[in-house]
C-alpha cells in the first residue's frame, strides 16, 4: 500500500537524512501503533476493574493518566 502524507519542511528534511526512509517510517509507525494498542488495552483493563470496585472512578482515571504519561515518555525516549 502506498500512502502520501504532507510533512512540515523541517521534519521532511530530517526524514530524508535516513539511508532507508521507507524502512525508518515503517518501524516508527509500527512502534507508535504498538504503543497505542498497549494504551488502549490498559484502559480497557482498568475500566473492567473499575466496574468491579465501587467508588473507584477517580482511582482509575488517575491510573489511566499515569499510564498515558508513561507511554508518552517512552515514545519520546525511543525517538
Amino acid at each position: 500500500m502506498q500512502l502520501a502524507i504532507e510533512l512540515p519542511d523541517e521534519l521532511g528534511q530530517e526524514l530524508l537524512k535516513h539511508a532507508d526512509v521507507q524502512e525508518f517510517v515503517k518501524r516508527a509507525l509500527e512502534k507508535e501503533l504498538s504503543a497505542e494498542k498497549k494504551i488502549n488495552q490498559t484502559e480497557q483493563e482498568l475500566f473492567a476493574l473499575m466496574a468491579k470496585i465501587p467508588g473507584s472512578v477517580s482511582l482509575v482515571d488517575e491510573l489511566i493518566q499515569d499510564r498515558r504519561l508513561e507511554a508518552k515518555k517512552e515514545q519520546q525516549d525511543n525517538k
